[in-house]
């Protein structure tokens, strides 16, 4: 997808001259900056839109196209009418984002290997190979449900006889082959990051593999050691496993209880379930009770063998993973693959020729269409179940809600009725939009805390607030109460983005943007003065005594600046406040243990913080 949209953009789009990047922050920041102050950064926005729906329309017709070949013209029908009405998939169509990517290819591949394993003809071992390589390259959350395909393969390879049984076996492991090459193709066949050899990345890859625990730790590792695949690929499952699947957060909101540590079993489901417009849920049950007794050729039962694994492989890997903060997003691939069950309903219904099924179909469909048409925000969107698109932030807290999408509403907004007052705008959240876009459009935007020596430490303010409307609920182990806002007028709502205004004491909010501006000082600056920042991050743990990534961060300025006894009491205090099932309980003992024995400071690493994730 990225190397789709990049040859979209105009030769006119100016880029600043590469230089070494030093974590997440500068990598933002230099993409933010050569975007919003370089370039016309809705011009080259119209374009990416462009490009997304023409990318993504390319999938949906090979999935179409591989699915009417598998199942038939009226089973193809269906499943494209089921993605193209619901609402999530649709409204990542024309984001730069890899999610839709991952779950159009997913579904490409499940219909390509339904075919390869009914009929094991060479040019269809190749179609699925070359299947298999876009969904590698689309996300790195591809590989478990690419798994689940294989082992549908394997058991349809061991099922036949003899030497057949050795030779489709060998095809198989040619398609994934194919898949590997193609892999390595997008890379343009370096092993290396850059073509000279080097490896630019914001963290090495030794760091970023030394980050994480267990069997993916080794395996990656090895990958790496052996060449088998590209560097800058495994440095993104690096990433993945770190913040995807060992998690970055402990605590999670889910139909309005907080629950901390690993999520419920039911989260997932209960998501996709709150998300899925009622009457395509309808359609795709309707789609299993059609397929009983269904007279099935062997393309179509391999169909539906291929998807649910690749289903079940992706679920069960969100269900064993830590990583709930992206939301519905991470789950789309098994929200595509309702779209093949919803597929079987409008095919039996022409096979049967029933009218009641076929009138049922459209039912559905047609409801599906009235109720989610006139939804201003696709985003946002959330069935009747949670409250619908305007409650359900009561249920759920996740970045997959928004992703700064009411940007262009916010900036009608500002030119309209925030301008005119001459007032500033306060915004503490990421997601409400990136702090550059705002600069570049001349908004008077300014932080709660504008710089490290800043010295509004009453933190009174007097101007426009952008929250989320997760801020509306109380966050107990935040020890965030919503009545922080009393006295402040609304002055809009904007989907899941609230406008407050008025004079406002808000202590929290400066800690969070004191917090954000040492983290750029450490990673923009050679040379951080580590005794200053130690101090302020003081005056944050204060403000925040919750925050157990904040007392990390303490404590490794602590450690440069050679303040031991100040470590060691800043990782103590984290460890107290960390979940019993934090990941990273153990670095933090194993930090202390180093400390405690008197090792050099100068021989002892900070710790990864969470808050560059």
């Amino acid at each position: 997808m990225k190397l789709w949209l990049g040859a979209w953009m105009p030769q006119s789009l100016k880029l600043r001259p590469f230089r070494p990047l030093n974590e997440k922050v500068e990598e933002r920041d230099f993409t933010e900056e050569t975007v919003f102050y370089d370039n016309d950064a809705a011009a080259a926005q119209a374009r990416t839109r462009a490009s997304l729906w023409a990318f993504h329309g390319l999938l949906l017709l090979a999935l179409g196209l591989l699915v009417w070949r598998a199942a038939g013209l009226a089973w193809a029908a269906g499943a494209l009418g089921f993605l193209a009405l619901e609402p999530t998939m649709m409204a990542h169509a024309p984001v730069a984002m890899t999610d839709l990517p991952l779950a159009l290819t997913l579904l490409v591949a499940a219909a390509a290997a339904a075919i390869a394993f009914s009929i094991w003809r060479w040019h269809w071992i190749l179609v699925l190979g070359l299947a298999i390589g876009l969904t590698l390259g689309a996300k790195h959350s591809a590989l478990p449900g690419l798994l689940g395909i294989g082992v549908v393969g394997v058991v349809a390879a061991v099922w036949s006889r003899g030497r057949e049984r050795w030779r489709r076996l060998g095809k198989l492991a040619a398609a994934g082959m194919i898949g590997w090459v193609l892999l390595w193709t997008l890379y343009a066949g370096h092993f290396h990051a850059a073509p000279d050899g080097s490896d630019p990345f914001n963290r090495p890859l030794a760091q970023k593999i030394g980050d994480l625990h267990g069997l993916p730790k080794t395996a990656i590792a090895l990958a790496d050691q052996w060449r088998l695949f590209p560097r800058a690929y495994l440095w993104g499952l690096a990433d993945t496993v770190r913040t995807g699947v060992e998690g970055r957060e402990a605590h999670l909101l889910f139909f309005g209880r907080w629950f901390t540590g690993h999520a419920p079993f039911y989260f997932w489901p209960g998501l996709i379930a709150s998300k899925v417009p009622l009457f395509l849920l309808l359609l795709s049950s309707i789609g299993i009770a059609a397929l009983w007794r269904a007279p099935l050729s062997r393309e179509t039962r391999a169909l539906l063998f291929c998807t649910g694994a690749f289903a079940a492989a992706h679920l069960l890997a969100l269900l064993s993973s830590q990583g709930t903060w992206g939301g519905i997003r991470h789950a789309l691939p098994v929200v595509g693959s309702l779209s093949i069950l919803a597929g079987a309903a409008v095919w039996r219904a022409t096979q049967l020729r029933s009218r009641p099924l076929g009138i049922a179909c459209a039912a559905c469909l047609a409801l599906a269409l009235i109720t989610t048409i006139r939804e201003p925000r696709l985003w946002e969107y959330s069935n009747a179940l949670v409250g619908g698109s305007e409650g359900a932030y009561r249920n759920f807290r996740n970045e997959g809600q928004d992703l700064g999408q009411r940007y262009a509403e916010f900036k009608t907004l500002y030119d309209k009725v925030i301008k005119p007052t001459g007032k500033p705008v306060y915004s503490g959240d990421y997601w409400a939009f990136i702090e550059e876009q705002a600069r570049a459009d001349h908004i008077s935007y300014s932080r709660f805390c504008p710089t490290l020596k800043d010295t509004n430490t009453g933190a009174v303010f007097d101007g426009y607030y952008l929250v989320s409307t997760s801020g509306l609920i109380p966050i107990p182990h935040e020890h965030w109460d919503p009545a922080v806002y009393r006295g402040l007028e609304r002055v809009a709502r904007l989907g899941n983005l609230i406008v407050l205004r008025g004079r406002w004491v808000a202590p929290e909010a400066r800690a969070y943007n004191l917090r954000g501006n040492v983290i750029e000082a450490i990673y923009k600056n050679p040379k951080p003065d580590w005794n200053l920042l130690a101090e302020r991050l003081a005056e944050v743990q204060h403000a925040l005594p919750w925050s157990s990534a904040t007392a990390i961060l303490h404590g490794n300025t602590c450690l440069k600046a050679n303040r031991a006894e100040e470590a060691i009491a800043a990782y103590e205090y984290a460890l107290r406040e960390m979940d019993a099932g934090d990941p990273q309980r153990p670095d933090v003992k194993r930090q202390l243990t180093r400390l405690r024995a008197g090792d050099s400071l100068d021989t002892i690493e900070p710790l990864p913080s969470k808050l560059l994730e």
